[in-house]
């Protein structure tokens, strides 16, 4: 098999690419086509992207990318994507879409490249490692049992947070709000800066906020849970549709800081679960930066059991100026 002939990645390839994905890491949080078409179709114009697909036997088999992220963008650092059918993985296609991607990269003179692999694939983590990344930060994956979640040991905590002139309300609700939108945006803009995470935080728009989340066919307006201080935006946790069925996506949890150590994560949690179960839900899986503490600390609390870590890697090519 010729594995130096890959050809661009086509909107048709949205599901083999998806079924591509899925089959390398199953159990894992997993995409579906329209969810591939839809970050494809929503790309943020400054940042390169590349896809290229490898064939063979009349199916996509691999493909590989190199990606900029707009939450941490900086123009001349690059995301590395390679993944491969198990059936036709270890017969060298990795390692040429690897340099396929290399040698595309040239001509943006690359100050480095990055790429995630999880914890239980060690084979993808010597993979890079043999070609110079090392390990930058961890992210755990963690999953909770919502059926057994006892709600007992949290009575009132709801209220005693509302007594001190909090309320909760959903993305949904505040429709009437004429600058709910630009709120939420705001708010997450604020709080994505205390995420941990391997590159600086960039800002993005408003029109790029709202096209990419609340567009998002993912997107759950009733499930997107706000904390209010008056008018304020102070705190926000969300889900997000799953494909898989009965499961949800927990994503960002956090308070700004003016407002933290007040109970407010836990209370919005207390509030998503009751959400969850009341809908039928058995499981949300999360994830969370290893060295974020304070949100680990709730979710275990609230007994959410680990899965593997995923493992962030990044190869210096040229020091920063």
């Amino acid at each position: 098999m010729n594995t130096t002939e890959f050809r661009l990645y086509q909107p048709n390839d949205a599901e083999a690419v998806a079924e591509i994905y899925n089959s390398a890491a199953p159990g894992h949080r997993a995409i579906s086509a329209e969810q591939a078409r839809f970050w494809e179709e929503t790309r943020d114009p400054k940042c390169r992207n590349a896809r290229w697909v490898k064939e063979a036997d009349g199916q996509v088999v691999a493909y590989g990318e190199y990606s900029q992220w707009t939450l941490m963008f900086h123009p001349r650092k690059f995301n590395l994507e390679i993944t491969v059918l198990p059936a036709w993985q270890r017969q060298g296609l990795g390692t040429a879409l690897y340099r396929h991607l290399e040698d595309a990269l040239q001509p943006f003179d690359p100050l480095s490249l990055s790429a995630w692999v999880l914890e239980s694939y060690p084979h993808w983590l010597r993979f890079y490692q043999e070609r110079g990344f090392r390990e930058e930060m961890r992210v755990s994956e963690s999953a909770l049992d919502v059926i057994a979640f006892d709600f007992a040991p949290y009575e009132g905590h709801q209220q005693q947070v509302e007594a001190k002139g909090f309320r909760i309300a959903t993305y949904q609700e505040l429709e009437a709000d004429p600058q709910r939108d630009r709120k939420v945006y705001e708010l997450e803009d604020d709080l994505s800066r205390d995420v941990p995470q391997p590159d600086p935080y960039t800002s993005t728009s408003l029109e790029y906020f709202q096209a990419r989340i609340l567009r998002n066919p993912d997107f759950l307006p009733d499930a997107y849970f706000l904390m209010l201080h008056g008018d304020e935006y102070v705190g926000m946790s969300n889900f997000w549709r799953s494909t898989t069925p009965h499961h949800l996506q927990q994503g960002l949890t956090g308070v700004r800081r003016a407002y933290r150590r007040r109970g407010i994560a836990l209370a919005l949690k207390l509030f998503g679960l009751r959400y969850a179960k009341e809908r039928g839900t058995t499981h949300i899986r999360t994830e969370n930066a290893v060295g974020n503490e304070s949100m680990l600390a709730i979710n275990r609390r609230l007994g959410f059991v680990p899965l593997p870590v995923w493992i962030g890697l990044k190869k210096r090519l040229k020091e920063e100026e």
